[in-house]
């Protein structure tokens, strides 16, 4: 794919979907971190997740300030976006930053066992807010 036949609309579109994402981390010495997730978009293209403060994501990310985050589907197309993200913030998560990410891929007795679960079993947790460097995209069915 070339830069005249970039999309990035498209792109932004698609990852505003609902899709679960892998972000990648590099790791000093050794391979990158790969974890999949949930992770949301807001509406001026910032992407943003939560996660657990002790996670080897979370750490990573506190000493390379970077990584991309991959998403794809098959199903009705074969679409993905690789994004590279630069992280800008990082605080404490809320109750109901928690909630509203969990909420995008979780409804009823799911999202309120899974709400459960994390607050017994994760630890504290951080919203980590990125903003896009680099888009790539494709729609292999086009």
């Amino acid at each position: 794919m070339d830069e005249e036949t970039f999309d990035e609309e498209a792109a932004r579109a698609f990852l505003a979907e609902p899709h679960v994402g892998v972000l990648a981390v590099s790791a000093d010495g050794g391979p990158p971190a790969a974890t999949p997730l949930w992770y949301a978009v807001e509406p001026d293209g910032a992407v943003w997740l939560v996660t657990s403060a002790t996670t080897r994501k979370a750490r990573l990310l506190a000493a390379s300030g970077a990584a991309t985050l991959v998403v794809h589907t098959v199903s009705p197309r074969t679409r993905f976006v690789s994004v590279d993200l630069e992280l800008t913030d990082r605080a404490p998560a809320t109750a109901k930053e928690s909630r509203a990410i969990a909420a995008r891929y979780l409804s009823g007795e799911a999202l309120e066992g899974y709400l459960a679960f994390a607050a017994e079993s994760l630890g504290p947790e951080e919203r980590l807010t990125f903003t896009p460097t680099r888009y790539r995209y494709a729609d292999l069915t086009m």
